[in-house]
């Protein structure tokens, strides 16, 4: 059974109860006015017909015989008149058995419940006379009887019909009020079908819609959060994809010069040269494997151990690292302003400038500069080299992502650096800023995240 069901049946309840009391306290009170009212209207009918008996009789000289006061009756027509003498009937035109009537007291007393003889409501009272006789009168009440039973059917009727239009009101009152329950149950439906994008409405600051506001951010929150498990998965799928490209192509070259050499006669330049592929492939896998161990490593989130070092040591080590292969290529590394310094893991840190400086040699052509410099305590990295397109350079930190990959892998490269260094400032809530224009040069800066 829905809620909104059960909250109008139990609302219906309540006022089915309130509605019962309410109009069984109106009847009550009703019925007890029209009774007193009907009772004093009877006691003043009878004693005015007593009276008037005992103004006759004190007419009448001597002793009030039974036929004077039945010739009075009669004179009279009161026919709801009973007179008795001595407990029995003088007079008595009605069909009653006077000693089965119940007397009623005087209205005073308190109201009392009319007799019922006959299927007809009687009030009966009694009065002594100074004659010697008990005055008896009957006054028929059963219209007034009826009067409160048709009171009562209407009550009731217009009762249900106000309980109908309040329980429907009611119902559609309570409908409104869930209706953001719904969107919620709707909503939540969408998102487990996969609807990440899915909202309710937050119209009102009622406690509903303020559960709208939480269900909202509770749904970006998963949709975020699925948004980051699919680019993860997505990122696994290429770097497995990237990851079986790189081994394939030095286990290839591995694998065939090892069968030449094997099953070929080959001459001694042939063999040294073979061997020389050999181990250049070999080498690059050692790098390839060292590298992706540090990669997981920092994937770890294990704590790091960050304390102050000069920018200029660190810079100063990873020229040192880097100059002779730049010297080799006909590269110049300089080092600009390098004041200040950095809360870091020098290591790490160190691996990050030299990675840099490692990328801007292999941009550049002999003759090339690589400049390391500080500002305001952001380190800097500048080429003059060959740049980068604009539309690569959002890729650059990818696993295995090269924007030259033949030149790369011509330079031992696998396209990790970049990827390593992110992973690495990203450790230290860091991050790179890449500036870079075909033909001209690249700039990237590493600054706080």
């Amino acid at each position: 059974m829905k809620l909104r069901v059960k909250l109008s049946l139990l609302a219906g309840a309540v006022l089915l109860l309130a509605t019962i009391l309410c109009i069984g306290l109106s009847f009550s009170i009703s019925r007890r006015t029209i009774l007193d009212e009907a009772a004093r209207g009877a006691y003043a009918q009878s004693q005015a017909a007593f009276q008037s008996f005992e103004s006759y009789c004190s007419r009448v000289t001597g002793v009030v015989s039974p036929s004077a006061g039945i010739y009075w009756l009669k004179s009279q027509n009161q026919e709801y008149s009973i007179l008795l003498r001595e407990d029995e009937p003088v007079y008595n035109r009605t069909v009653l058995d006077p000693a089965c009537l119940k007397e009623n007291h005087p209205p005073k007393y308190g109201t009392e419940e009319a007799g019922l003889y006959h299927g007809r409501r009687i009030l009966v009272y009694s009065f002594n006379s100074a004659a010697q006789y008990t005055f008896i009168h009957l006054v028929d009440v059963t219209d007034t009887y009826l009067s409160l039973y048709r009171l009562a059917a209407q009550e009731a009727l217009l009762s249900a019909v106000i309980l109908a239009g309040a329980v429907t009101a009611v119902f559609i009152i309570i409908r409104r009020a869930l209706h953001p329950l719904q969107a919620l149950s709707d909503g939540a439906n969408s998102i487990a079908a996969g609807a990440y994008g899915q909202r309710v409405p937050e119209s009102g600051r009622d406690e509903l819609a303020g559960l709208g506001r939480d269900f909202n951010r509770m749904a970006a929150a998963v949709e975020e959060h699925i948004r980051r498990v699919e680019e993860s998965e997505e990122q696994k799928t290429m770097f497995m994809a990237s990851l079986t490209h790189e081994l394939k192509t030095p286990l290839t070259a591995i694998s065939g010069y090892g069968q030449t050499l094997r099953y070929a006669k080959l001459s001694d330049e042939d063999r040294d040269t073979a061997l020389m592929y050999i181990c250049r492939e070999s080498g690059r896998l050692d790098r390839l494997s060292k590298k992706m161990l540090r990669l997981l490593e920092l994937d770890r989130e294990t704590p790091l151990i960050l304390e102050p070092a000069p920018i200029s040591e660190l810079a100063n080590a990873a020229r040192e690292t880097c100059l002779p292969a730049a010297k080799e290529k006909g590269v110049a590394i300089e080092t600009g302003a390098l004041e200040g310094d950095i809360s870091c893991d020098k290591d790490l840190m160190t691996e990050v400038i030299v990675n840099l400086t490692d990328n801007g040699v292999k941009a550049c052509k002999s003759g090339g500069t690589v400049r390391i410099y500080a500002r305001e305590g952001r380190i800097a990295v500048e080429d003059n080299g060959c740049g980068i397109p604009e539309d690569e350079i959002t890729r650059l930190t990818e696993a295995f992502y090269m924007v030259d990959k033949s030149r790369s892998r011509q330079s031992g490269g696998a396209g990790m650096g970049l990827a390593l260094t992110a992973a690495i400032l990203r450790r230290h809530g860091m991050r790179l800023r890449i500036e870079s224009r075909l033909g001209h040069g690249t700039r990237v800066t590493v600054e706080k995240s």
